[in-house]
């Protein structure tokens, strides 16, 4: 998300032209930040990807293969202008000019925007599931501060400096350099904040200003152009740079290869950058790219003036983009292992200000979609008559329980580990079906909850202890592996009971020194952490 727009003019005009410049100061930055994440354009669009190799995917003990997709609607969504309370007086009264009255009725209480009209079928269908009144106890109203908390998972006040995505990914896929990665785990289309996937050791994504870069890779594998630079000193540093960059991009191929294969079934009508973005989503899994989480954004949601025609062009295309990558996943039953939710910063003020448009308000509606879900409203609708000291909406629930029941339900996270994630218990909802059969490797069981609480000493030379908590009994391994995928070792605990054990283990008089991933296996549920080993 670019910050440094001016509110003039020439401030605009500069700020364009800044943003067409491509210097080796730009580019040595870009590197330095981007950590173990790149970026390149897919259909025209930023993209920017965060890694695992085969060795971290198969220690992560997850057999799903299931995604998960996040729509951002960046500026702040009219949650009363999109999922519309008919039969409420005070709506109609406070909105005169912006009111809408022709809503697709889902309840006699409750109505769609007309331009969803693309998604009531999904919902009809179960497909869309609506999470009304979602925000948070103490909002803030700054598009930056608000953005940062959706995308962390914590209060704004915390400061926290990764995302809820990123920590899931740490726990499901230990992060190392050792060993190089060979495809994405989560992929970020677009410019906007890279916080989702942040994890506590590295941060992934950078952006780059180039718009034709999916042509390049497809027919060269490369993200740059080490020729397209000019004669000059500079030129050849840049030149050389992009070459070291470009021998280094280690998962370009297996991006390259994954949208070769894939294919897109469906038209995305509309031309709208949120129906490219989602195209080339389902272009890439069903090429089988792998990635686990996929971030995608739409801008223009902050709606101060002349709010009616803008926000319903953004709500067809947002149903037109929905709805094409729905049919487009359904069309040979990739549906069943895709879910994706929408979220955006903040929702809009109940009453219309003077330039019929709504200003920075609280909490908005959340649409999650997929084949799996119990379909229908979740949640009460917003109380118009109960306003907060701003006259603000007060929100019913919290976007964490929106994201922790994700985490839960969809990627069978424990929900001890959910909570701890979140650094709080938040209430859970409901959204799936009590059978998730998505996955053709895991039918319908359930992995055990099972918390590794830590691995110690670390360093390591002849014995260690793993703490554990179980929330049932039965029996746990712990295993250890080399970087090279290897098994080194195994031993079998036996049965424990529910609740916390502090367990010893001891390594083999054989083992050198190094890094080695500890796996910790219990009722279906598998946990890693790395650990170095000082060698006898």
């Amino acid at each position: 998300m670019c910050t440094h727009h001016g509110s003039r003019l020439e401030d605009g005009e500069l700020h364009d032209k800044a943003h067409e410049s491509w210097t080796r100061r730009q580019f040595l930055r870009g590197l330095a930040m981007s950590g173990a994440a790149v970026s390149l354009g897919l259909n025209g669009r930023t993209v920017s990807a965060s890694m695992a190799s085969p060795l971290l995917r198969a220690l992560s003990g997850s057999a799903s293969n299931r995604i998960l997709v996040v729509i951002q609607l960046s500026g702040g969504n009219d949650g009363l202008n999109t999922v519309v309370p008919i039969g409420n007086d005070i709506y109609h009264n406070a909105r005169p000019n912006i009111r809408i009255q022709n809503a697709i009725e889902l309840t006699s209480d409750t109505g769609l925007h007309p331009s969803l009209s693309r998604l009531y079928p999904l919902y009809q269908e179960g497909k869309l599931q609506v999470v009304q009144n979602v925000g948070v106890q103490d909002p803030v109203l700054s598009h930056f501060a608000s953005t940062d908390m959706w995308l962390s998972g914590k209060d704004a006040n915390e400061l926290e400096r990764t995302g809820w995505s990123g920590r899931f990914l740490e726990s499901e896929y230990p992060l190392y350099s050792d060993e190089p990665p060979d495809h994405p785990v989560a992929l970020q289309i677009g410019s906007s904040s890279r916080l989702l996937f942040a994890g506590h050791d590295k941060s992934f994504g950078v952006a780059l200003p180039n718009q034709s870069l999916l042509n390049r890779l497809v027919a060269t594998e490369k993200i740059f152009d080490e020729n397209d630079v000019p004669d000059t000193t500079v030129g050849r540093e840049i030149s050389f740079v992009r070459r070291v960059s470009n021998d280094s991009f280690v998962y370009a191929k297996a991006i390259k290869d994954a949208f070769d294969l894939g294919r897109n079934t469906t038209s995305y009508s509309g031309g709208s950058s949120l129906g490219t973005d989602l195209a080339t989503v389902a272009r890439l899994i069903r090429g089988g790219l792998g990635a686990r989480i996929y971030h995608v954004s739409i801008g223009g949601f902050d709606t101060h003036a002349y709010q009616l025609g803008t926000h319903q062009n953004l709500m067809s295309r947002l149903s037109a983009a929905i709805s094409a990558f729905v049919t487009d996943l359904e069309s040979d039953g990739l549906l069943e292992k895709v879910s994706g939710v929408t979220f955006s910063e903040f929702g809009r003020r109940l009453n219309q200000n003077g330039s019929s448009g709504t200003d920075h308000g609280t909490s908005a509606p959340m649409f999650v979609f997929g084949s799996e879900l119990k379909g229908g409203l979740i949640g009460d609708a917003p109380d118009l008559t109960n306003l907060d000291a701003a006259s603000n909406l007060v929100a019913g629930v919290d976007f964490r329980s929106v994201y922790g029941s994700l985490l839960r339900d969809w990627f069978a996270m424990p929900q001890s580990e959910v909570d701890q994630l979140f650094g709080g218990a938040y209430p859970v909802l409901n959204l799936f079906n009590g059978s998730l059969a998505t996955d053709t490797q895991q039918e319908t069981v359930q992995p055990s909850k099972m918390a590794l609480e830590s691995v110690y000493p670390n360093p390591m030379s002849t014995n260690g202890r793993v703490v554990l908590n179980l929330e049932s009994a039965g029996p746990v391994s712990i295993s250890l592996v080399d970087i090279l995928g290897r098994a080194v070792s195994r031993h079998e605990v036996g049965v424990l009971q529910t609740g916390r054990h502090d367990v010893p283990f001891s390594l083999p008089s054989t083992l050198a020194s190094g890094t080695y991933i500890l796996r910790v296996q219990h009722q279906g549920r598998s946990l890693s952490r790395p650990i170095q080993v000082l060698g006898f």
